[in-house]
């Protein structure tokens, strides 16, 4: 793979739609559902699963939590404000949590 996307929650759904997408151009992703971090941490199992390619974190929470995942060369996606009221979908668009935007994003940060 070219890259790994690393989300939990709903999120894993988006970052799976974003690797389909990723996949029709020609750029591989693998995904990483991320549970739960601290269970993650110090079993020396970061290189076998998240690999060593760049990584990509995908959050609708703050952007802090998959910052140890991504590394200092990894980007993570997320949101640093709250408080907004609508129906999901809508917030999805707005805010760039579709399939096709983290794609996108995807590329912007493999391409930097």
């Amino acid at each position: 793979a070219q890259v790994t996307l690393i989300a939990s929650g709903s999120e894993v759904a988006t970052c799976v739609e974003a690797a389909g997408l990723l996949a029709d151009e020609g750029v591989q992703a693998n995904v990483v559902s991320m549970i739960s971090g601290p269970r993650f941490e110090g079993r020396g199992m970061e290189e076998k699963v998240l690999g060593t390619q760049p990584r990509f974190g995908l959050t609708a929470g703050l952007e802090i939590t998959l910052q140890p995942y991504v590394g200092d060369t990894g980007k993570v996606f997320g949101l640093n404000h709250f408080g907004y009221s609508a129906p999901a979908k809508v917030l999805d668009e707005k805010f760039g949590f579709t399939g096709a935007q983290v794609a996108e994003e995807v590329k912007s940060f493999l391409n930097k």
